[in-house]
């Protein structure tokens, strides 16, 4: 009898440690898959090798006023490689408008300087505001697509806010932020 308890006793301990090796061994599978894939999602959010250039301007108070030129200023070494300029702006619920227009100037380091209009468009026709985010609404909108810097040096990218002005300021609300990202082709 007491054969018996102990036999009953070891083949327990056998079962026991046979589903404690199996819950290890998956256990140490799923955590190497985890692991694996938090790696891989780090890897494809942390580095963004197309981007050459990214820099943003936050505004205070949100306030933009006509005298304002947010200007990013951007080394080139390579003029070869083609870019795509993106450009992207954050705008809250108390921007006024649809759209946002902008003179834009690009000065080459030999002074050069390539200017434009662009117009912005932050909302749908019947008022809902497009883009993505918390705390405001942000669009990206390709400013310029296939940039071939024709001279090596630094090029001053420049935004000046071109809205009509209500007001003595020539200043508008509700605009949070703007940047400028340069992708590699």
């Amino acid at each position: 009898m007491a054969v018996d308890k102990i036999e009953t006793i070891i083949t327990v301990i056998n079962i026991i440690d046979q589903i404690i090796n199996h819950v290890s061994k998956t256990m140490v599978i799923r955590m190497r898959n985890f692991i694996v894939i938090i790696g891989a999602i780090f890897a494809l959010f942390s580095c963004n090798t197309k981007q050459y250039y990214s820099d943003s301007f936050s505004f205070d108070e949100t306030e933009w006023n006509k005298d304002s030129i947010v200007t990013f200023s951007v080394d080139v070494a390579d003029t070869v490689q083609l870019y795509d300029a993106v450009f992207s702006v954050t705008n809250t619920d108390d921007y006024q408008y649809a759209n946002l227009y902008l003179f834009t100037d690009i000065v080459m380091p030999n002074q050069q300087i390539i200017r434009d209009t662009i117009e912005f468009m932050l909302s749908t026709p019947d008022g809902q505001w497009l883009g993505t985010g918390f705390s405001g609404y942000t669009n990206e909108f390709q400013l310029r697509s296939n940039i071939r810097f024709p001279i090596v040096g630094t090029y001053l990218f420049s935004f000046e806010q071109a809205m009509r002005c209500k007001n003595a300021e020539c200043s508008i609300s509700g605009i949070k932020s703007v940047s400028l990202t340069l992708n590699k082709k």
